[in-house]
């Protein structure tokens, strides 16, 4: 059997975040049933500084 993922990305600003910030995000996404899976820095250098990440999660879909 296949499983199905349902992804979830959650823009967050790096620049004053503390690492205490991140831990609340990302537990609160396990309480509703999702994992941590990777960061993806968005960081647009060429352009200018705008310092975020998307935090990525996923949990199997119900079927």
């Amino acid at each position: 059997m296949k499983q199905k993922y349902e992804y979830k990305y959650v823009e967050v600003r790096t620049c004053g975040l503390a690492s205490d910030d991140y831990k609340k995000i990302i537990d609160d996404y396990a309480k509703e049933g999702f994992r941590f899976v990777t960061t993806i820095n968005k960081t647009k250098i060429a352009i200018g500084y705008n310092p975020k990440i998307d935090l990525v999660f996923e949990r199997e879909c119900e079927q």
